[in-house]
């Protein structure tokens, strides 16, 4: 007898993945497929809409080849936030897809922090504005691609688009909906942020938001046939990705912590609905299919920082794979002191969006002398990027949790896990595991079909390990951040005259 098993999808920007998940969270095959992103010039990022799909049905089908004899009862998808992945009439994409990092708008939100625009935008989203979110990016294409603007019907999220493409549905979950059009208190739209941002026009175009535990529609002959599964199998409404890795990771009560340290990092909070209290910092979504928020905190820089050192160190990157190259990488940082010998890195390499929005915002090592070394220069980026979350999680205003469960690729760094336990001052558990989020969107998937009580499904039993705080090291730590949170506070002059500066050389598109 065919065993019941659910399929959980992610839908990245650097790579589609697939697996096959039980009820109880035994993975049963799985797949991964690299994902092409189009940078047309630099700062943007697109992918071609088609393509996507085409990768996540190869993600799908090979991790469905892997498992024997299942009953796939129900899919689930998660995706990249932000961005705009618009649609024409006939549901077909009007252009390639803008990506959340892409930076092409910046000068509108300089010129929405300027006029108000976007502190008044914040009332209904709860969100502090960036380049990469749907409105930011719809009102670039209106005033620079009229001709495609109008062509406009439809505005999708990703997971949106390759559900689409399942079930022949349109529609959204309330985690994805929330950035930027949606009035979070009330989880509806609002004209009045379109208008805000001057794309009122387009209040039609978006989709339905729902639970992403409901059910989005059933497997259209044409996908079923391309997967080889059962038309009408289920497909649930799904949710942007950090959604699908909490629920992975059974974190939904208020009050858990979850951090990613990624390409980008990520701090989250989960919430109980709150009142407006002024200009939020970062993000605030609506829980993906519980009454609450997630507060967002997600600086644009995590582990590229790490990854743009690496790739000025041949001899580091000569070291073989990933793992050879963070042990040769860990290795020559831990030579250096806490606190670098007094090297601090402001980590804003593609900008900044928190704790601060700052598009203008560069990176910069402060402190060097003559006697740095180079291990000086590689635990100071570890150091950064730490100063940098511990900057985020202060904003939030939010008590120190006991501990913060940390996932990602900086993750499985046990140095930097270190570094960062001892940064916050609170004990670091962190997870070698990466398919967290892959069994979340699973896990919705099941309870869109009423095989499961998400909330009370316990934890999958995984590999943690746990980074105290080195008592010594937190108080150096505490003096050295206020270092960091000052420097960056005194930046801002130098980044608006350095924009100046460089567009009236002709340096700076």
């Amino acid at each position: 007898m065919a065993e019941t098993a659910y399929l959980g999808v992610d839908v990245g920007s650097t790579s589609v993945k697939a697996a096959v998940f039980t009820a109880g969270g035994r993975r049963l095959g799985a797949a991964s497929r690299p994902s092409r992103s189009i940078r047309l010039q630099p700062g943007w990022s697109e992918q071609d809409m088609d393509e996507v799909w085409a990768t996540a049905v190869a993600a799908m089908r090979t991790a469905l080849s892997d498992t024997g004899d299942v009953d796939i009862a129900a899919i689930g998808v998660s995706g990249q936030g932000d961005g705009l992945w618009p649609l024409d009439a006939d549901l077909r994409p009007v252009r390639n897809a803008i990506l959340w990092n892409d930076s092409r708008a910046d000068d509108l939100i300089l010129d929405w922090i300027a006029d108000g625009t976007s502190a008044r935008l914040s009332r209904y989203s709860r969100t502090a504005n960036w380049a990469g979110t749907a409105g930011t990016l719809l009102r670039w294409v209106k005033d620079n691609e009229p001709d495609r603007a109008k062509r406009i019907a439809h505005l999708l999220f990703c997971k949106d688009w390759v559900n689409l493409r399942l079930t022949g549905v349109l529609s959204t979950d309330y985690s994805d909906a929330s950035i930027p059009f949606l009035d979070i208190e009330r989880r509806v739209y609002d004209t009045a942020t379109l208008d805000l941002l001057g794309v009122g026009e387009f209040a039609g175009a978006l989709p339905p938001p729902a639970r992403s535990i409901g059910i989005k529609g059933g497997l259209t002959p044409e996908a079923a046939t391309a997967l080889g599964l059962k038309a009408c199998t289920p497909v649930a409404t799904g949710t942007i990705d950090l959604g699908a890795q909490m629920a992975g990771m059974g974190l939904g009560r208020p009050g858990d912590v979850y951090l990613v340290l990624g390409t980008t990092a990520m701090l989250n909070v989960v919430t109980e609905p709150e009142a407006f209290a002024g200009e939020p910092i970062g993000a605030t979504l609506a829980h993906s299919y519980a009454d609450r928020f997630i507060r967002v905190i997600a600086p644009l820089t995590g582990t590229q920082a790490y990854d743009w050192f690496v790739s000025l160190h041949p001899d580091i990157t000569a070291a073989g794979d990933t793992a050879a190259i963070a042990s040769a990488y860990g290795r020559l940082a831990a030579t250096a002191p806490v606190g670098s010998h007094g090297v601090q890195l402001l980590p804003y390499l593609a900008g900044e969006r928190a704790p601060f929005v700052a598009p203008q915002a560069t990176g910069a090592f402060h402190g060097l002398t003559t006697a740095t070394t180079r291990a000086d220069l590689a635990r100071a980026v570890l150091e950064g990027v730490s100063y940098s979350m511990k900057h985020c999680f202060r904003s939030t205003g939010l008590d120190q949790p006991a501990e913060v469960i940390l996932t990602g690729g900086g993750g499985r760094n046990a140095l930097w896990c270190d570094i960062l336990a001892s940064v916050l001052g609170t004990t670091i558990v962190a997870s070698d595991d990466s398919d967290h989020g892959l069994w979340g969107a699973a896990l919705i998937a099941a309870a869109a079909v009423g095989h499961v009580d998400i909330e009370a499904t316990p934890r999958r039993r995984e590999r943690l390990r746990r980074h105290t705080p080195d008592p010594a090291d937190a108080a150096r730590y505490a003096l050295l951040f206020e270092l960091h949170a000052a420097i960056a506070g005194l930046s801002a002059p130098i980044w608006n005259a350095r924009r100046a500066t460089l567009r009236s050389s002709g340096d700076q598109p």
